[in-house]
């Protein structure tokens, strides 16, 4: 492994990207079987009998988390347990629990269900810290916990399986999911082995009204069982519920007593009063199955499962016919309940959002998908460490090795290839893979006209050269697509030749309105944000810097440039003084563009949109720019930004900007108005959505 990992490294630098994808597919077969001997992810600790040291450790460890007093507002999560016997499981489960949860805003039930062994007096010693209800004989689950909730004062109801060890994470993750989104209705975590497999990564029910433990077996690592999404149902060994949802349920349904189906049929219940089921893949527990019910189906209650199942299918059996016909085949499928087609998107790299325009678009994008569709993401460099944002919108990503077999095993109505080099390398395989499906070139911009613009300014002649091979290709490309996407309409000018324009989609940067911030007379100093290793940024900066700044400094000579953005070169670093502060990357933003007072862009070239125009517009902050950077923004020069290509006109315009107030203003309502007009998720949304329908993916346009 080492040697090909040095030989790896040694082609990385000389191969196309088409060539490096057809490597990776050729070694496929020697990678999948090293990646089938991985380790597994966790161990789980032994379940050993507890002592009184044991004890001591797990209050001396919530010592410093009781409240004096619960928190104003009360209670927001009860969590509910039911157990019957096996005492050291329900200690192991109490212990790691009271290692992750608040207790100001959290209460720990534990429903006693006549244990015969130390369960009593193991509960005695927590104390106030649990609320316990003792049932003199065996309730059953399901009783156990509607008793539970009946008690329960918290907004949110968590049931949890008494042998389960909840990890880092586990309640924090479940909260987000419902307090981000009203519509959710119930949470359930992933459930992990003791030797580290997948017990279950959401469930699957099939038409016939089996339930199916989507990813048994495989690794808690695979990229299909981490991103969040819309399930049939999820277990109650870890699985919260809005409490008022529950109550309105009537609990838990009393048939299936005394245990299985109750949490399918809970579920179910939730779906059909309008509300979503999520898997959360964040939260994570560790479960010993079977502890409590045993794993005998002939000898106790896992009959029920049985005898369950036919009361279930009754019940729920118009539902029924609408879901997925018994075949794990389909269960990538099945697994994820979001409506609308499948669609893959392929990029040179994971997104950086925060560091370049192009990635702020391409996470949008996909995000917008997201709302119409199930996206999945694959990037050619992948990062599964990085990916894990993407997972938290609902999205998910895969592994560029696999993507033939991806398309060929899953019903993809649509292939997005982002970036000319993607499309190169993948159209051709792809239309091989799949002939029905369509594709979609991304241009993102039209290189070739910033490489020949960027030819006109240095006189380079090997960008003339570059220029002419990339206008081939991406025409090329162009004509080979279903449809185009470019981010402006001067692109679509550019390439409208090469195909008929209603096959072309202008699919800009994308802009959320923002806070504006502070009032101008609140505000200090010039600023400029980018990528400062992208050509036309660091050009920029060196033209603002040699021929704009100094007749800016001789009327203001104690404004502040700040010079925000990456991978600044040392040329650039070296203009870093009392008065030009050269930041690199900040992480975040949104403060300094509350604070500046004029936002500058002086480009010479480039094309497509400057994302960082648009961003400063969506916060109302002037701009200041070229004729160059307002064309793919669409900007009015004296409307709604200052345009000037001319170093001297540049520098009075920022001056004007600077100290007009009433300019100032005019300009910060106007530049936010095009914002809203043109460049939201919901107006760019509509691009996406009418596209896809001429396509007929979406359906027909009307």
């Amino acid at each position: 492994m080492n040697l090909l990992r040095r030989v790896r490294q040694r082609l990385q630098e000389k191969l196309s990207l088409a060539s490096k994808i057809r490597l990776r597919r050729l070694f496929a077969g020697v990678v999948r079987p090293f990646r089938q001997r991985e380790k597994y992810l966790l161990t789980a600790p032994e379940i050993r009998p507890w002592d009184e040291n044991d004890l001591l450790l797990v209050k001396d460890t919530v010592a410093g988390k009781r409240p004096l007093a619960k928190q104003e507002g009360g209670i927001q999560t009860s969590i509910i347990i039911p157990v019957f016997n096996k005492v050291d499981f329900t200690f192991q489960c109490l212990r790691s629990l009271f290692q992750e949860i608040d207790m100001t805003t959290t209460e720990v039930i534990v429903v006693n269900n006549a244990s015969t062994d130390e369960t009593s007096q193991v509960l005695g010693h927590f104390g106030d810290l649990i609320q316990v209800v003792d049932n003199a004989e065996n309730q059953g689950f399901v009783d156990a916990c509607n008793q539970g909730a009946a008690v329960a004062s918290g907004e949110f109801l968590l049931f949890l399986n008494n042998d389960t060890i909840v990890q880092a994470g586990w309640l924090g993750s479940l909260l987000n999911a419902v307090e981000n989104d009203s519509s959710v209705g119930a949470v359930g975590s992933m459930f992990i082995y003791p030797d580290g497999r997948i017990q279950e990564a959401g469930g699957i029910v099939w038409k016939t009204g089996e339930a199916y433990h989507y990813g048994w077996g495989e690794l808690p690592s695979d990229r299909k069982y981490n991103f969040t999404r819309e399930v049939d149902y999820c277990s109650a060994a870890s699985l919260l519920v809005r409490k008022g949802l529950f109550d309105k349920l009537g609990g838990f349904d009393r048939r299936y007593a005394p245990a299985y189906y109750e949490d399918v049929d809970l579920c179910f219940g939730i779906r059909s009063m309008g509300h979503k089921v999520i898997f959360q893949p964040l939260s994570r527990v560790i479960h010993y199955e079977g502890v409590t019910a045993g794993r005998d189906t002939a000898a106790n209650t896992k009959t029920y499962q049985f005898i369950n199942l036919k009361k279930f299918a009754e019940k729920w059996s118009e539902a029924l016919d609408k879901q997925f016909e018994n075949d794990p085949a389909l269960a990538p499928e099945a697994a994820n309940r979001k409506p609308g087609p499948q669609i893959i998107v392929f990029d040179e790299r994971v997104p950086t959002p925060d560091r370049d325009a192009g990635s702020a678009r391409i996470v949008n994008i996909l995000k917008l998908l997201a709302r119409i569709g199930k996206p999945v993401f694959v990037p050619m460099k992948p990062l599964p460490e990085s990916e894990q944002f993407l997972w938290k919108e609902g999205i998910e990503t895969a592994n560029v090795v696999d993507y033939v077999r991806l398309i060929k095993n899953r019903d993809f109505r649509v292939a997005i290839l982002s970036r000319p080099e993607v499309a190169r390398a993948l159209m051709r395989s792809i239309r091989r893979a799949d002939r029905k499906i369509k594709i979609v070139f991304d241009m993102v911009d039209a290189h070739f006209i910033r490489l020949g613009r960027e030819h006109k300014i240095t006189g380079n002649q090997e960008l003339a050269i570059e220029a002419r091979h990339s206008k081939d290709l991406e025409l090329k490309l162009v004509g080979a697509s279903d449809q185009v996407w470019c981010a402006s309409t001067a692109d679509k000018k550019a390439v409208s030749t090469a195909v008929a324009e209603e096959r072309i989609v202008v699919i800009p940067t994308i802009h959320a309105l923002q806070d504006r911030g502070n009032p101008p007379k609140d505000r200090d100093g010039l600023l400029f944000i980018g990528h400062l290793s992208h050509r036309p940024n660091s050009d920029a900066i060196h033209y603002f810097m040699r021929e704009i700044y100094p007749l800016v400094s001789k009327s203001l000579p104690s404004v502040t440039f700040f010079i925000v953005g990456s991978n600044a070169s040392p040329e650039i670093e070296a203009y870093d003084s009392a008065t030009v502060r050269v930041m690199g990357y900040v992480p975040d933003i949104k403060p300094l563009l509350r604070s500046a007072r004029v936002f500058v862009a002086p480009l010479r070239f480039g094309a497509g949109v400057n994302g960082k125009i648009g961003e400063a517009l969506s916060y109302g902050l002037p701009v200041v720019t070229t004729s160059i950077g307002a064309e793919g923004v669409g900007l009015t020069a004296g409307e709604n930004a200052m345009i000037a290509d001319d170093p001297e006109e540049f520098a009075n315009s920022v001056l004007r900007v600077y100290r007009d107030m009433d300019l100032w203003h005019r300009l910060s309502e106007s530049g936010y108005q095009h914002i809203e007009n043109h460049f939201t998720p919901q107006i760019v949304g509509q691009k996406i959505e009418e596209g896809l329908k001429r396509l007929g993916v979406l359906g027909t346009v009307a």
